[in-house]
């Protein structure tokens, strides 16, 4: 089955008993997963009556949580992400002759053909990359509910800056709404949109944010400065992280395991560890401070108010030297860009 196919049974046709998402498109799986579980279990218990099982390597415990009614629901969704039973496709395959009643059982897995072979099409979502036409069909739909359109020439280069991302092209579309509601022209995408394709990507910059190290991070800025890095580009790229990171920490205080957070963020997994590990390090004043100033200098930015680079040098120096600015008001946070 399709991710599309996928998305039109979970919106309007019947759900099976078993599912298995497998392939590495983190976005469908999580817009999947989602409407599962609002419709599977409605609007007000969705938390309660929802299981996450994450690497368990015996089948009798998945099914002993199928069968545990929740405590405000006769209904139970199980999502289990790699599990480690042996035989494991034969074992569903068992299972899907007599599935527990009400209960929705989803499998996180990576790679779709066994599955496939083993439980049939209708069991099975392939989450792999859209293809071309599908990808531009989804970016049209969100562009057109958030009133964006465009002049000739620009949807097409919108779509090839985001590479084919849903989460990129989800957050660019946010930010070309927050503006004039003239047609999108080419310009606009040069001086908004931050391209997802960078080879020389500062990885530097961002594994010293991770660690908390702010002077590091302030040197490797002014060492990509100087290399002709677009400081748009950095402070896209640092501000997404730290937002990242906030996410994380409010994952934390809500008592969310890490596998929850990465399904809910649709991150790797080795991303999803360094930006939960960051998280424990960082703390709620430092990302406060960062994400005010962030919300005031992207503004700035997009009007031309000032030079950017100025701005991001600025910006990393308030972190660096542990310093407040003069006039500094907590709130108004960044929560997009």
């Amino acid at each position: 089955m399709t991710i599309e196919e996928a998305m039109s049974v979970v919106e309007r046709g019947s759900l099976a008993s078993t599912y298995v998402l497998a392939g590495p498109n983190r976005f469908w799986r999580r817009e999947w997963l989602v409407r599962a579980t609002k419709r599977w279990l409605g609007e007000d218990v969705q938390s309660t009556a929802t299981i996450h099982l994450d690497g368990v390597s015996d089948f009798n415990a998945v099914k002993m949580e199928l069968a545990t009614a929740g405590l405000f629901s006769p209904r139970r969704l199980v999502v289990v992400e790699g599990g480690r039973w042996p035989k494991k496709e034969e074992t569903l395959a068992e299972y899907l002759r007599h599935p527990i009643a009400d209960s929705l059982l989803v499998l996180i897995e990576e790679k779709a053909a066994s599955w496939e072979k083993a439980l049939g099409g209708k069991h099975v979502v392939d989450m792999s990359v859209l293809p071309p036409h599908s990808f531009r069909r989804f970016v049209k739909e969100q562009a057109q509910h958030r009133g964006i359109t465009w002049q000739k020439g620009a949807f097409e280069r919108f779509c090839e800056q985001v590479d084919g991302n849903e989460f990129v092209a989800i957050e660019e579309l946010e930010k070309l709404a927050l503006g004039t509601p003239a047609p999108i022209s080419n310009q606009d995408l040069d001086d908004l949109v931050v391209p997802i394709v960078a080879e020389d990507k500062p990885w530097d910059v961002t594994d010293s944010l991770l660690r908390h190290d702010g002077k590091a991070v302030m040197e490797g800025i002014n060492r990509h400065l100087n290399q002709g890095m677009a400081p748009l580009f950095l402070f896209a790229l640092l501000t997404r992280q730290l937002i990242q990171i906030d996410r994380a920490r409010g994952a934390l205080r809500e008592g969310m395991t890490l596998a929850q957070f990465q399904q809910q963020e649709g991150l790797r997994d080795f991303v999803a560890k360094k930006i939960w590990a960051a998280a424990k390090q960082w703390t709620d004043d430092d990302l406060d401070v960062l994400l005010n100033w962030a919300a005031k200098i992207d503004v700035a930015m997009k009007t031309g108010y000032g030079e950017p680079d100025v701005w991001l040098i600025a910006w990393t120096h308030i972190w660096a030297e542990k310093k407040i600015p003069p006039g500094y008001q907590r709130g108004g946070r960044m929560h997009k860009i």
